[in-house]
């Protein structure tokens, strides 16, 4: 098996989050996130386990929504999110946010967590993988801190590409 590691500060990204806790939002806050994509599995007859330049592609595509937006999800985990004369408004708990459509991104999550977001980008990636024949598992790790990560994983065999 070959492992390859694509990612790090030329994919790092700013947005601002505001997680779920204890059925309460938190206090909106930002980070600069860092992805990493590793994938493992054995080489084709080129000597490749995946193209480069597809991942790149891909973790790309997966990021530029999200580049300098607020990230929020479109079905909190407790609570809603509706569209209202053009804001977006999250209520959760005693707390809720009222922000213009064009600084949202409205994520297909219940929470956004780090894990939520970087299942989230490694579900955006693993299209642009389809073509690797010898890739086993793909996972996306997701820093929002120097000390802090999460890291979502799929793996051929569960059928996800």
């Amino acid at each position: 098996m070959n492992r390859i590691d694509i990612g790090g500060a030329t994919f790092a990204f700013s947005a601002a989050h505001a997680g779920i806790h204890d059925g309460q939002m938190e206090p909106l806050h930002g980070h600069t996130f860092i992805p990493t994509a590793t994938l493992v599995g054995t080489c084709d007859g080129a000597g490749m386990v995946v193209d480069f330049h597809r991942v790149k592609q891909g973790l790309r595509a997966a990021i530029d929504p999200l580049r300098r937006r607020t990230l929020l999800p479109a079905e909190p985990v407790s609570g809603h999110c509706y569209t209202d004369d053009g804001q977006i408004i999250v209520e959760c708990g005693q707390n809720w946010y009222s922000l213009p459509k064009g600084v949202v991104t409205l994520l297909p999550v219940t929470n956004t967590t780090t894990e939520a977001i970087a299942g989230h980008l490694l579900r955006q990636l693993v299209p642009y993988l389809k073509d690797a024949t010898g890739l086993e598992r793909v996972e996306l790790t997701l820093a929002e801190a120097p000390d802090t990560s999460a890291t979502a994983s799929a793996h051929r065999s569960e059928g996800l590409w």
